[in-house]
């Protein structure tokens, strides 16, 4: 008796996990997503790399057109590669901000111009507009996204992205930083 009413309990358990896995654990509303795009912003602000890439799914396909300087550029990165470049552009930050005698500030906005939930609820494309500009007027990046969100065990992911973005900068700051930067 005792033996089966263990088993019906795992039997209940594993049920319980299954549902969570395919059906409960993927929905999205509305709220998530814009829960989703606070917890974003709060880790650019807090240039916590590691907790950015968090957002992104393994399954990651982020498809990136970027203009500097009269530059063009066309990628296509996966979770890994998307996450290498933040790395790498927080670096360049802490670099140019260590060359202005401080710390550079960073300000961040976004609109969320549309979401459109899947009929599914299992996925959300988003149009999205935001602005990372960095030491007052060094460097403003503007993007314009469209990007597709799905929730994997309960946590809203980026899957699928498309993104325009372009950035201006002020190359001569750094010869008078006191009129670009804050020293923190």
């Amino acid at each position: 008796m005792l033996r089966a009413m263990k088993l019906i309990l795992i039997v209940l358990a594993l049920a319980a996990a299954g549902w969570y896995w395919l059906i409960g654990g993927r929905k999205l509303d509305e709220q998530m997503v814009r829960d989703y795009y606070m917890a974003q912003k709060h880790a650019v602000l807090s240039r916590d790399v590691q907790a950015q890439c968090e957002l992104y799914s393994r399954k990651l396909q982020l498809h990136l057109k970027s203009r500097m300087g009269g530059q063009a550029q066309d990628v296509t990165l996966d979770k890994k590669a998307a996450c290498e470049q933040l790395e790498t552009q927080h670096k360049f930050f802490e670099d140019v901000g260590e060359k202005a005698g401080g710390m550079l500030t960073i300000e961040y906005e976004y609109e969320i111009r549309n979401i459109a939930l899947a009929a599914d609820k299992k996925s959300a494309q988003v149009d999205v507009v935001s602005t990372l500009k960095m030491g007052e007027a060094f460097m403003q990046i503007s993007a314009t996204s469209s990007e597709r969100l799905e929730r994997e065990l309960g946590k809203v992911l980026t899957v699928a992205a498309d993104a325009q973005t372009s950035v201006r900068w002020t190359p001569g700051a750094l010869a008078d930083p006191d009129k670009y930067f804050r020293a923190q």
